[in-house]
């Protein structure tokens, strides 16, 4: 247990709270005190989760799931309240490690114990499904190590047994290394759900590791839906092949809840020795590609030839959705190692770890006063820059959310971009005076673009030395030299406006939104000479990036995603998208996945399923 920090709740309803017990992006749990002194566990959602309807529904879900299971197999609830301001739950407290933190702590556990662990789980299993309910989410940060045997515990997730899909269509929702392949692929969940992942945590205690491991979340995903589980060191051949028989591919393949108590009989039951939050995900499914006219092909010395970086596979990518505390987010953006995916909302600066599947959020400081919009990360996604109703461009620390710098002369902003180099940022003013810059963010010192007008959309070159912006409302571009200003207009053949830029990896093409035609084209970098052009899409792309070598073009519109190899001029696939006018893509630095998001709250990882 950790002391209460300065800012939390010292009481909940009639609970004292006296510690810290564990926290995630969603809740933290505290040890309290009833009245009369009995210990109990305090589960308090977090603030920014008040407020929206359907997180407080599955929260009164979560307490319906325990009361309806109760007794011996899960903490028993003794009170909860979802329509308070912070809802809670109080359950009574069961002492004792998760699962996960005695693996890590003392490492595998031996076979007997990992069958006496199994038992428990089965029977705490059949419980749960005798109440018609499906617990969905378990993994060993869920299971409690009491002295009397373990505890399942968050049903948080927990479903009616004949029930579908919890979100949306396409869409589901468990911790990722822990999902079964019928959850991954967003089809119905049933009872030999819950055994699937019965067989990922006897695996995880039997060898510290889960079956399907793998360094990022979509490469987790892809081992579940295709791969044989990595059973290596698991030395215990009829443990093994119980283990094996759980993790079967097929639903109807895996043995029932009853069957694996029989198979784990053998030996005396033992007592062995979390409880901590992990956030769950949803993977959804990739509608296939369709075809498109595309007129005029990409040029055959394409940008990316012969750059050192990896190929990224042309076909259709598998998705997840990532959990979100932000209703809308403006900006996404990859670490430089492609481990962390940052985004950005109005209130909130929100970090993925691709690896775990978890979320943090940190507050923008003083986000309650002021409208801020549009929002940028910097390529090294250490800086986010915001424009804003206070008639000022903020620049703030990502890590913490505290403002780092702010330039007051820029008014009604309505455009930002960062350079290459993390210190050029190019701002774009409407009210007054309209004019585009360049600021030095370190000095303040600002190159003016000859132009009488602003930009909705600017983008850097790679190299930096190029800006370009559209031409406001026009249907034409220009493309500045970001050393003096001097421009050259660009019009496009079919375009009433130009909702977003983006240059290719070797700088030498520009692509542009075409508003009014819903379609993009591909434009000479230098003279303006046009190379590819696309429209009737069916939506106003808002969107676009590059992958890394060059070849692929994702763009977003309000209807759907789809990539373009174009080499080829093919449109290689065609994903769900959001109905939402903001729209934000980007490219992990191996180019094999990609992330979208919008102002509608969802944020989807795909990933093109590399092992």
């Amino acid at each position: 247990m950790d002391p209460l920090r300065s800012d939390d709740l010292r009481q909940v309803g009639p609970y004292r709270l006296d510690g810290r017990l564990g926290a995630g992006g969603m809740g933290e749990v505290f040890l309290g005190s009833s009245p009369s002194g009995r210990k109990v566990a305090v589960k308090v959602v977090r603030a920014e989760y008040a407020a929206d309807p359907g997180f407080r529904k599955r929260f009164a879900r979560e307490i319906e799931a325990a009361r309806k299971v109760g007794g011996f197999h899960t903490a028993q609830v003794v009170d909860a309240d979802p329509e308070a301001a912070s809802p809670w739950m109080v359950t009574a407290f069961v002492p004792g490690p998760s699962l996960r933190q005695v693996v890590l702590r003392q490492g595998p556990l031996a076979p007997s114990e990992v069958r006496a662990l199994g038992r428990g789980l089965a029977e705490g299993l059949a419980a749960i499904h005798a109440c018609g309910l499906v617990h969905r989410d378990l993994k060993p940060g869920n299971v409690i190590m009491a002295p009397d045997g373990p505890r399942i515990i968050d049903f948080g997730i927990a479903r009616a047994s004949d029930a579908t899909a919890l979100t949306s269509a396409g869409a589901v929702v468990g911790t990722f290394s822990f999902m079964s392949p019928e959850q991954v692929r967003a089809d119905a969940t049933g009872p030999a759900s819950d055994v699937f992942a019965l067989g990922c945590v006897l695996a995880y205690a039997a060898l510290g590791r889960g079956p399907f491991d793998a360094p990022t979340i979509p490469a987790i995903v892809h081992k579940i839906v295709g791969s044989p589980p990595d059973m290596a060191g698991l030395t215990d051949p009829p443990l093994r092949d119980l283990v094996v028989r759980c993790l079967e591919k097929d639903p109807a393949r895996r043995p029932s809840v009853q069957e694996v108590l029989t198979g784990l009989a053998a030996g005396p039951p033992r007592r062995v020795p979390r409880r901590a939050f992990l956030l769950g995900g949803a993977a959804v499914a990739a509608t296939a590609a369709v075809a498109v006219p595309a007129v005029l092909l990409w040029p055959s010395d394409a940008p990316g030839a012969g750059r050192n970086v990896p190929k990224t596979p042309v076909g259709v990518p598998t998705g997840v959705v990532l959990p979100s505390s932000e209703v809308a987010l403006f900006d996404v953006a990859f670490s430089p190692d492609g481990r962390s995916l940052w985004g950005a909302g109005f209130s909130s600066i929100l970090r993925w770890d691709l690896a775990t599947a978890q979320v943090a959020a940190r507050k923008i400081e003083d986000s309650d006063k002021t409208y801020r919009r549009p929002m940028v990360f910097s390529p090294d996604a250490e800086t986010l820059a915001t424009g804003g109703d206070d008639g000022a461009v903020h620049l703030w620390d990502v890590a913490s959310g505290r403002v780092r710098k702010t330039f007051t002369e820029s008014r009604s902003v309505q455009a930002l971009a960062f350079g290459p180099d993390g210190r050029s940022l190019a701002v774009s003013s409407g009210n007054g005076p309209k004019y585009v810059q360049i600021w030095d963010t370190v000095t303040g010192r600002a190159v003016q673009m000859k132009t009488d007008y602003h930009a909705k959309a600017l983008a850097f070159s790679p190299d930096g030395g190029t800006l370009a912006g559209d031409r406001s409302y026009s249907g034409r571009f220009t493309l500045w030299s970001a050393s003096d200003g001097d421009g050259t207009e660009i019009s496009p053949r079919n375009a009433t406006e130009v909702p977003c830029l983006a240059f290719s990896p070797a700088g030498n093409v520009v692509a542009a939104s075409t508003g009014g035609y819903y379609g993009y084209e591909l434009h000479d970098a230098d003279g303006g000479e046009l190379k590819t052009a696309v429209k009737d899409l069916g939506g106003e792309v808002r969107a676009l990036a590059f992958s890394p070598d060059g070849d692929t073009l994702v763009t977003a519109d309000k209807k759907n995603i789809r990539l373009w190899h174009l080499p080829s001029g093919r449109n290689t696939a065609t994903l769900p998208g959001d109905s939402d006018n903001d729209q934000s893509v980007a490219f992990s630095p191996d180019g094999q996945s990609f992330a979208t998001t919008s102002g509608a709250g969802t944020t989807h990882l795909w990933t093109f399923g590399s092992a």
